[in-house]
């Protein structure tokens, strides 16, 4: 449920955000997004893997010292981080593709407002993965102390 609410909430952000840029006549964010939201979303899944292969080893040195102290559900949810990112990146494939679609384009209305606003949701939705590892890291920081 939880999942759902976040991808909700950050799809309506997208199309606020989408919105306003449109409505003051703004496209950087689009443009900004269709030339580099794949190259971010590879970016930010390595460096992701990268700091969970780094909590999980701690989190392995934790659990070998207090063997009450469980983490696999913090596991379940890194894994679950890793498929989140992996379809994000083929989202945003598919998404390029259909922008670039003359077909696309003359059979949906307001298509290109449409896949724009779900391209920053995609944004958000990276940086929100991003922003959950990042406090896993001060967890583990915080219960080493």
């Amino acid at each position: 449920m939880i999942f759902f609410m976040t991808v909700c909430t950050l799809l309506v952000m997208g199309f606020a955000i989408n919105g306003l840029a449109s409505l003051i006549g703004s496209n950087f964010l689009s443009l900004f997004l269709d030339q580099n939201l794949i190259l971010l979303l590879v970016a930010l899944f390595a460096i992701n893997t990268t700091t969970a292969s780094v909590i999980l080893t701690k989190m392995r040195e934790i659990a070998d010292k207090h063997p009450n102290v469980d983490f696999q559900t913090t596991r379940k949810e890194m894994k679950t981080s890793s498929f989140e990112q992996v379809a994000l990146i083929l989202l945003a494939v598919l998404i390029g593709v259909l922008k670039s679609s003359p077909w696309m384009a003359d059979h949906i209305p307001h298509l290109e407002f449409i896949l724009n606003s779900v391209l920053v949701g995609i944004f958000f939705y990276a940086v929100h993965i991003l922003y959950d590892t990042a406090k896993g890291v001060y967890v583990i920081l915080d219960h080493g102390h």
